[in-house]
């Protein structure tokens, strides 16, 4: 890397070429005033404020900081009179249109307008003439427009179309006369439409579901991790008087550098849910939380006392944080029980266990993909999945690579890929054998000069994962590898793979075996994280004692003989590890209790007044399982105890919320037991189960917000399979599957895989679960929708 040395304001510095005079600034800790550049954008000179002077170089004079490269013994001033005077013009003609409503904007406190037109040397208006106005449109129930706000900077056009593959947002008019919006009223379309409220800098585009309801001065707010997918997005959620009230964008260049998706940013009511538990109970009675410990406590130690270490059975989940479910671990050994299980859902749970161990020595992030010049993508719908992987691919195709996906699904990205509908059996063959094609891709990686594969563990499952890693080893060399992202399915999925043991057993196994008498769920709900609900069900009517500890609504909390509420991420501190091993700090921003808005509507303060907030029982999970056993001690050094026992996380000591993560250290793969592939019976299709965008996951399940964005049930079916079957689109059908019998509207979709069905996950199919493996339905036509 060629490194260049330029003199700034009498300090020197020593920057790689191609940087420009903004960003060498930026590195000096010298802040030259900007509103068009962005580190993610670019530049491109429009909003003329980053004046500076270039006294020695090839181009002197008053030029654009954000515009012009550096240039080995550039001499540079930022605030000599020329450039003062000349950004001081620019910051009066960039404000003679705006309305000035500081008082009302509720871009208040984070207004990049104000800090930088104070700093250019603005501060007295001079114009007395009338200002140019706009009508502002109505973009739905996310995002409000304040038009008459804008300085034409075309960050949001260049946030929305360019960089997110937007299509429905863009410029319109001309010189004077430019306006930011759609050519009609209505929802943006795009999945990542909520950073434009990040991006603007003015006040233009601001969060409707905040609008109105705090000053960003008056916000308690943290780090943190989002926990909507295993993608480990950088967060900054903020909240006021005890109620979660958004969720904007952190900043991590290796993950989502300073972009996150809708789901993400609006899908944070499970915290606040009216009806989230938030009492313990005792067989329908409402006892309090130390109480409910001890009571669980003495029936842990009776169940195994009078039936052995099998009757008791601890279950955690991947959207358990790294130290409640190595927390859980503990608690079995205080208590002699068996070992628990850290993922009721086992096909996802040996997917993880693969990722964790075996492809841990070439995994990618997503800063890896960014720059690839060729990605095959396999099994995966990222806007479902992983939306953030989404704009990693773009930004790779963006920059000339090339983006080649095999998917039964009707796949949207945003951007242009080589795609290929194939079923997902179709798919296992052509991992497992090649053929002419296989052959086809393993040459394209091998020949790239940066590949990548992406890999759905939910739709390839174990046996498609293993080829995926022998795939990668053929087509990699010394000078450089293949690397390896795979898309789990939880926040923390990987970090429950790294901790379990290889002896756990499947929970469904242990419940058959009739020996679990106690079932004792931390933050987890088999009957909506494993397929076989059924199954699942009857297993849990034969338990003796269920105890449930959540903070989600779920039937298993209603109906647990002993229940104690527990704490989202929001209300706690912890550790997740995302798809690609790295570790990720997440910080309390709020206390638990009832927000205002529902213990006083209308009246603030509140009319009464007394010494225990409402809705204050809930408690960390961490917290709950240290007080069960009597080891009550700082997460500092549950985190050393944790390193002792797990190397792999020595990172994990020094950790901090707000910074980029550490990979864990590498591991040696285990050994796998793989289920043989199930024979598609005739006159069947094959049933793909997939994550719906917005209610797929436990969390935007509970969240109000994103209503609008839901979709309706229905089967989806090729036009082919459609008229095979003697069904029109819209037409009410009825699908038998090993998990029941389901009548819904078919929907034709001419981009998915002949002999398939494709179906949503979502509270509308509680019983149907992505990852279960292959599996086979029978399509008729049905009575009336239903």
């Amino acid at each position: 890397m060629t490194m260049l040395t330029l003199t700034i304001d009498n300090q020197t510095i020593s920057i790689p070429a191609g940087k420009t005079i903004l960003e060498a600034a930026e590195a000096l800790g010298i802040m030259v005033p900007h509103f068009c550049y962005h580190k993610e954008l670019g530049a491109v000179g429009s909003c003329r404020m980053c004046a500076v002077t270039v006294h020695t170089g090839p181009m002197p004079g008053v030029k654009m900081a954000c515009l012009i490269a550096v240039e080995d013994g550039m001499v540079v001033t930022t605030g000599d009179e020329t450039v003062a005077t000349f950004r001081e013009r620019v910051g009066e003609w960039l404000m003679l249109n705006h309305p000035h409503d500081c008082p009302v904007c509720d871009e208040g406190g984070e207004c990049q307008l104000q800090e930088m037109t104070i700093s250019s040397g603005h501060g007295i208006r001079r114009y007395q003439g009338g200002k140019g106005t706009y009508t502002n449109q109505d973009l739905g129930p996310f995002i409000a427009q304040e038009m008459n706000r804008c300085i034409q900077c075309y960050r949001c056009a260049r946030t929305y179309k360019d960089y997110c593959g937007g299509r429905d947002f863009g410029v319109m008019g001309s010189r004077n006369r430019v306006f930011f919006g759609r050519f009609k009223d209505g929802m943006l379309e795009s999945d990542f439409s909520g950073n434009l409220v990040d991006l603007c800098p003015t006040g233009v585009f601001t969060d409707r579901t905040f609008r109105f309801k705090s000053r960003a001065w008056d916000l308690e707010q943290a780090d943190s991790v989002c926990p909507q997918c295993g993608v480990g997005c950088a967060t900054i959620p903020g909240g006021r008087l005890r109620e979660l009230q958004r969720v904007r964008s952190g900043d991590n260049p290796l993950v989502n550098t300073t972009f996150i998706c809708d789901r993400g940013r609006f899908g944070s009511g499970y915290a606040n849910h009216p009806e989230r538990p938030r009492q313990a109970r005792q067989e329908d009675q409402v006892v309090s939380v130390p109480a409910a410990l001890t009571a669980l406590e003495t029936q842990i130690r009776a169940t195994v006392k009078q039936h052995g270490p099998e009757a008791v059975l601890l279950v955690g989940s991947d959207r358990a944080s790294l130290e409640t479910n190595w927390l859980l671990q503990r608690t079995a050994k205080h208590f002699g029980c068996r070992v628990p299980v850290l993922n009721a859902h086992r096909q996802r749970h040996q997917t993880a266990q693969m990722a964790a161990f075996d492809l841990s020595e070439r995994l990618a992030s997503l800063q890896d993909i960014r720059s690839s010049d060729l990605v095959l993508v396999c099994g995966v719908d990222p806007l479902a999945e992983a939306p953030l992987l989404a704009l990693a691919l773009r930004q790779a195709v963006r920059k000339g690579g090339r983006v080649v996906l095999y998917d039964p699904r009707p796949v949207e990205l945003p951007c242009d890929a080589d795609r290929v509908a194939v079923s997902p059996l179709a798919l296992q063959e052509l991992l497992a054998d090649g053929g002419v094609e296989g052959r086809h891709l393993r040459d394209l990686l091998s020949q790239a000069k940066n590949p990548m594969i992406v890999a759905g563990a939910d739709l390839l499952g174990l046996a498609g994962l293993q080829n995926i890693q022998k795939w990668a080893e053929k087509t990699s060399n010394k000078e450089r590898p293949c690397l390896v992202y795979p898309v789990l399915a939880g926040p923390n999925s990987f970090g429950t793979a790294l901790l379990s043991l290889p002896e756990q057993d499947d929970l469904l196994t242990r419940l058959a075996s009739g020996k679990v008498k106690m079932l004792v769920c931390v933050d987890a709900d088999p009957l909506l994280e494993a397929p076989e609900g059924e199954r699942f069900a009857a297993a849990l009517t034969r338990l003796e004692q269920l105890v449930v500890l959540d903070y989600l609504p779920t039937s298993l909390s209603r109906h647990a003989n002993l229940f104690i509420p527990t704490c989202p991420p929001v209300e706690d501190s912890g550790t997740f590890i995302n798809n690609e091993g790295r570790l990720r700090r997440f910080q309390r921003v709020l206390k638990p209790g009832l927000s205002l808005a529902r213990t006083a509507p209308g009246e603030h303060p509140p009319r009464e007044f007394s010494l225990d907030t409402p809705g204050s029982d809930p408690q960390p999970a961490v917290l709950l399982l240290q007080r069960l056993i009597g080891q009550e001690q700082p997460l500092t050094e549950v985190h050393r105890q944790l390193v002792l026992e797990q190397p792999r996380l020595a990172a994990l000591v020094s950790l901090k919320a707000g910074e980029a993560g550490v990979r864990v250290a590498p591991a040696v793969a285990r050994p796998h037991s793989l289920d043989p592939l199930p024979e598609q019976p005739a006159q069947t299709l094959e049933l793909v189960v997939t994550p719906a965008r917005y209610g797929g996951d436990l969390f935007s399940r509970y969240a109000p917000k994103l209503e609008p964005r839901k979709r309706p049930p229905c089967f989806y079916l090729h036009p082919d399979e459609l008229q095979a079957h003697g069904l029109k689109d819209g037409d009410a059908a009825v699908v038998e599957t090993d998990f029941g019998s389901f009548t819904l509207p078919v929907r034709s979709q001419p981009d998915m895989a002949l002999g398939c069905v494709l179906v949503e996950n979502s509270e509308a199919f509680p019983q149907l679960i992505p990852g279960a493996g292959l599996g086979y339905c029978v399509i008729s036509a049905g009575g009336a929708n239903e």
